[in-house]
């Protein structure tokens, strides 16, 4: 077994003197610096951190109103969003004229000619009954002298007296009568009268001719009146005719007869 001793000294031998460092000036200098810079360091730790929140509380924040060029969800949604298709319009076609047009009248229905009326002193019935005639030929759109009578209810002798007298004329045009309802008052000088009748004879001929005429594009007419028929005066269902226009479209036409004999068609509807 190995002892360690420690080496022997003399009680009287003296001790070595410890070694002492001494700091030379330079080296205090950079001490404190040191122990500066921790100071700094921790201090600014803080000091960053409050400097920061500065920085931002000093950032204004986003404003709520969007500015140009702004961006916002709402515009990011709409620009995303699938675009709707723009509904298109399907072009009218452009009818096709497949018949030949009629030739269209452009003028009313020629006015037959009259027979001379009979002389200013002719008796008054018989100028009342020439004119009661005219309007029969007027409306029929012909004249036929032989093949129209007329008659009245009352005489000439029943007129003769000063006064107002209502009574009745009847005028044939062929088969077709029509009946006229007189009322005459007789002056001094003069002879004053009215007429009135509920229907008047109109020709097949006369009522296609105006059908033609006031139709859109006909090129077919055909009525309901068959060579000479009484039609009633004043209402929109007198007479109907049926058209076919270029374009092989069907309309109906109803005519109403004026008391002047003229014809005034609509179409159907209107």
């Amino acid at each position: 077994m190995t002892r360690r001793t420690k080496p022997f000294r003399p009680a009287d031998s003296p001790r070595p003197a410890r070694l002492r460092r001494t700091l030379r000036p330079a080296a205090l200098v950079g001490l404190a610096g040191l122990a500066l810079g921790v100071t700094v360091g921790c201090g600014p730790l803080g000091a960053l951190t409050n400097s920061a929140d500065s920085a931002r509380s000093r950032t204004p924040e986003p404003s709520s109103t969007a500015h140009p060029g702004d961006i916002s969800l709402r515009k990011l949604t709409s620009a995303t969003d699938t675009p709707k298709p723009t509904p298109t319009k399907t072009p009218t076609p452009t009818p096709t004229v497949t018949l030949t047009p009629l030739p269209r009248p452009t003028s009313t229905y020629p006015a037959p000619k009259l027979p001379p009326a009979p002389k200013d002193e002719a008796p008054e019935l018989e100028r009342i009954r020439y004119k009661l005639e005219t309007i029969v030929w007027a409306s029929a759109g012909e004249v036929d002298e032989k093949g129209t009578k007329s008659t009245c209810s009352k005489s000439e002798d029943d007129i003769v007296a000063l006064g107002t007298y209502k009574f009745t004329c009847d005028v044939r045009l062929d088969d077709v009568q029509t009946r006229f309802a007189i009322t005459a008052t007789v002056k001094k000088s003069e002879v004053n009268w009215g007429w009135s009748a509920a229907k008047l004879p109109v020709t097949e001929k006369k009522a296609v001719y105006e059908a033609t005429r006031q139709a859109f594009r006909p090129a077919r007419v055909t009525c309901d009146v068959t060579d000479l028929e009484a039609v009633e005066v004043g209402t929109s269902s007198g007479l109907t005719c049926w058209v076919t226009d270029v374009y092989n479209d069907s309309v109906t036409y109803h005519g109403k007869l004026l008391p002047n004999g003229a014809l005034a068609f609509e179409p159907d509807g209107s």
